[in-house]
């Protein structure tokens, strides 16, 4: 089991998962975070190098979202200045898509 199969199942599956081993003990008091921490060696899963590939994943997306909400906020500037209403519009639009993409990287964790 990797750890994405392990992130995916519910905390009741996981809570059955702990409970078919014997070293983990305080199963029903643990939160779902808990649980992929305590299976994770179990299942024979490096949980510092997965998040460390997964943050190395998330900064260079992240950089790259960064560059091009700053292009998109030139574009919309010059668009203000030349009275482009469909420039200007499309890039606002841009800049939001961009921004929405990564906030939800960033909750998610996903890159």
């Amino acid at each position: 089991m990797e750890l994405s199969e392990l992130q995916r199942l519910t905390v009741v599956k996981l809570r059955e998962e702990a409970l078919k081993h014997e070293g983990i003990t305080g199963v029903n008091g643990m939160n779902k975070e808990q649980l992929i921490e305590a299976l994770a060696p179990i299942f024979g899963i490096d949980l510092e190098a997965e998040t460390r590939a997964i943050r190395e994943r998330l900064a260079a997306s992240k950089g790259t979202l960064k560059k091009e909400i700053t292009k998109f906020k030139g574009e919309r500037d010059a668009a203000l200045e030349d009275h482009d209403r469909e420039g200007f519009d499309q890039s606002r639009k841009e800049i939001k898509r961009r921004k929405r993409r990564l906030r939800h990287m960033l909750k998610t964790g996903a890159a």
